[in-house]
Formats: structure tokens, sequence, C-alpha cells
């Protein structure tokens, strides 16, 4: 080929890829947006995330502009980094922006509203301005916070008890429980004939290591953001915990330390740091396991009286003790015990302590052989060193009926059954649900009163 021929060539295939990269840039796709829709917007400032896509030229800008009775305010133009030239530099299909809408700031009455987006790609459409998509969100502008009222009385509880209380809200509240110090514990709706539609119940904890002072607040939320927030009358009776020492045998650190290593992987070479890694780490991540567990709960309550303690069985152990285990005289671990140890006959027959769902039945670690039930509105019971398991995850059972064996499988130096009770993740004294008076007065006859 000659000199003039090849360089004809190489002007045709340039004039191609030219063209070629011409047309791909003057795409006429326009970008997407993505955002909540519609909006409320309260008396604090609210943040909305929009989202913008372009797998063409890429995106280029967003103009965001809050469109009310009163004219328009601008809240964010955003150039994003690209060039209208395909070799230089890179150019990025997706965008997230973060808009902070302050309605009040801004001198804004209450009313309807729209949110006008306005995002361009890179193309060379139009002059090189690229192609626009426009989008309109209907935004409403409301102040006014959701109304709250409690049922009225004073509600005696314990510290590491149980709380029933119930009130009403407003047919808008997005979001509305409890809040103990800094947990918040949802509530239910309750329907029936002649209950208000807002009728609310809430079933919580309070926490054994809870702080004197704690704010316990019922709460509310409307989809604008707007908060409302009533304090209940709770007379909180406080508690001592016991101390109690347990001597560890070298004994128990040669055969039930090595045994539980192997189950839990832990380096048993040496059976004293073994023991302590057990009562530490693998106590932690049991304990996480029995929060993911009993996350789970059915929207109601699945009993319909007091739980029951096991049969002919005697308390070993205080709710909450505080556990120092002492070898040789020097204390080498602690605990936290947050159960009873109840112990019968060898091999005893351990019941469902009431009617619930099986969340939970396998090997857990500290615990050996555990049974974890469901009892709904995020109440739990927990049974732990089981010798056998007679039941499987998702069975539904009936108060009385047999769960398995007690035993001394995990962390257990002699057949007992250890028995917990949990609500909403939280451990709580037993000795309540086992009360049927307690039961009567402080958990059904609340629900039952607020069907009314």
């Amino acid at each position: 080929m000659s000199r003039s021929a090849f360089g004809v060539v190489v002007l045709l295939l340039a004039a191609g890829a030219a063209l070629a990269v011409g047309m791909a840039r003057c795409e006429g796709t326009p970008p997407t947006i993505e955002t909540a829709s519609p909006l409320a917007v309260g008396a604090d400032a609210r943040t909305v995330t929009v989202e913008i896509a372009d797998s063409g030229a890429g995106v280029r800008s967003l103009r965001a502009t809050l469109v009310h009775a009163g004219g328009e305010a601008p809240l964010s133009e955003r150039e994003f980094a690209g060039s209208l030239l395909p070799f230089l530099g890179t150019h990025s299909g997706r965008e997230r922006v973060d808009l902070a809408i302050d309605a009040k700031a801004l001198g804004l009455a209450s009313g309807d509203a729209k949110l006008r987006l306005a995002a361009r790609d890179l193309s060379w459409r139009d002059f090189g301005r690229g192609n626009e998509a426009i989008v309109e969100v209907p935004v409403s502008i409301d102040y006014r916070p959701p109304t709250l009222s409690l049922a009225p009385g004073i509600i005696y509880a314990k510290r590491a008890g149980s709380v029933a209380l119930s009130y009403d809200v407003s047919d808008d509240t997005e979001r509305d429980g409890v809040e103990v110090g800094e947990h918040f514990y949802p509530s239910i709706p309750v329907s029936g004939e002649g209950v208000p539609a807002g009728r609310r119940f809430a079933l919580f904890p309070l926490a054994q290591e809870l702080p004197s002072d704690v704010k316990i607040a019922v709460v509310a939320v409307d989809h604008a953001g707007n908060r409302s927030s009533r304090t209940p009358q709770i007379n909180i009776k406080d508690r001592i915990y016991p101390n109690e020492s347990i001597v560890l045998s070298q004994g128990f650190l040669d055969h039930k330390i090595a045994d539980l290593a192997g189950a839990t992987g832990v380096n048993d070479s040496d059976k004293l740091k073994a023991f302590q890694e057990i009562n530490t780490r693998i106590r932690r991540e049991n304990e996480e396991k029995i929060r993911a567990v009993t996350a789970e709960s059915a929207p109601e309550l699945l009993f319909t009286e007091a739980f029951a303690q096991m049969p002919d069985s005697q308390v070993r152990s205080a709710f909450a003790e505080r556990r120092s285990y002492l070898l040789d005289g020097q204390k080498v671990s602690e605990s936290i015990h947050y159960g009873y140890d109840l112990a019968s006959l060898a091999g005893a027959p351990v019941p469902a302590s009431n009617a619930g769902r099986v969340l939970f039945a396998d090997e857990l670690g500290i615990y050996g052989n555990c049974v974890i039930l469901d009892h709904g509105l995020g109440l739990h019971s927990l049974y732990g060193h089981l010798s056998n398991i007679d039941v499987k995850a998702g069975d539904s059972v009936e108060k009385g009926q047999t769960l398995g064996q007690s035993g001394q499988t995990g962390l257990a130096g002699g057949d007992h059954l250890h028995f917990a009770i949990l609500l909403r993740g939280v451990y709580v004294d037993p000795v309540e649900w086992w009360d049927p008076k307690w039961v009567r007065e402080h958990a059904l006859g609340p629900l039952a009163a607020a069907r009314k």
C-alpha cells in the first residue's frame, strides 16, 4: 500500500472513530432521578436522599428547589466530576445527594409544596448543555406534633422487672413506643370493637443495670418528623444484687473445660486461660447469639396465664448475682448470672414454662444444649444445660410440654436447669412471670384494659 493510500485509510478510521464517539456523546436519554415520594417536613430539618443515574454520558449536575405558595427556595446546586470530552477525566454513572430541607428556617407556613429536582447529563445534546430530567415531588409542610395521651394511674415496678402500659396516639404517627434512657421499645397497635384507632400497648424491660435517674418517656413521631413525648408515672423500686463466690477445682478445669474448649474452638493447653476465655469471649458471643435469636417475636402474646417454675425444683442461685470465680484462693474471673439455676432429679423432664414457639434448639456454648421459646411481644424464655432436646425450631409448644431433660452440658458443674426470661432482648427477673397475681395485674390485665 502506498503512503498516500495508507494516510487515507488512517484518516477514514479516525473520522469513523470520531463519528462513533460523537454519536455516543450525543445520546438523547436523560438521567433518572429517584427519591422518596411524597415527602412530609416538620419543625425540624429533614434530610432527603436523591439518587441520580445516567448510564450513557454520565451525570453532570443536580439542582434542587422547594416550590411553595410564596415562591421558590433554592436548596442545592451540585456539579459533579466529569468532562464533555470522553478522553478527559472519568464520568460517574450514579450520584447520591443528601438534601437538607428546613422549612421553618425558610419561614414557610404549613401547607402543600413541591420539591423540584432537575438533573443534567454530560451528553453533547442541546449545544453541549446535555439532556435534562425534571421530577417534582409533593411535599407536605406540617408543624403540628402528633397527639399523645397516657392511661391514668401510677405503675409500680422494680429494677430488673417488666412494665406494661397503654396510650393513644393520632393516626398520622409513623413511630411510637417507650424510651428508657437510650433504649427504644416499640409498641403494638390494639384493635377491637370500640377501641380507638390510635390505641397502643407497650411491654418493656427495666434492665438491672439502669441508672437510678433513668428517664422514661412515651414518644410518638409523625411522618413529618414532629415529636411528642409524655412521662409516665412509674415508681421503680430498687434492689440489691447478691455476690457469690464459686471455687473452681482442678478436676473441673481438667475435664469440663477441656470438653467445652474443644466444642468452642478454644485452645486448652492452659486450662485456666481456657476457662477465662470461655467465661468472657465465648460468653459474650453466646449472649450476642441470644440477642439475635430473640429479635424475632410474634406480634401478640401466645399465652393466657402465668409462667410455671420447673416442677419439684429448688432454686440454687439468685437473679443477676455477681459471681466471682476463685482458684487457690485467688479471683480468676467473674460474671453476672442472668437467671435461676433450678435443681431437681438428674435427667428430670424440663417442661415449657408457658405456651410459645421454639426459636432455637441446639448447642450454645456455655449454655450447652439450649432451647429458646418465643411467647410474643418480645418475651422469651431460655432453658440451658439440657442433656437432651426433644423439640426443634419452628415447633409450637403448650405449657408443660417436655422440651428435653436437665443435665450438665455447657459451663455447668452439676445437673440442673438454667432458666431465664428475656423481654425485648433484656434479661428480667422470672419471679414476676411465675406469679399469677403479678401476671394478671401487670401484663394480661393492662392488655385487656387497652382493648376496652
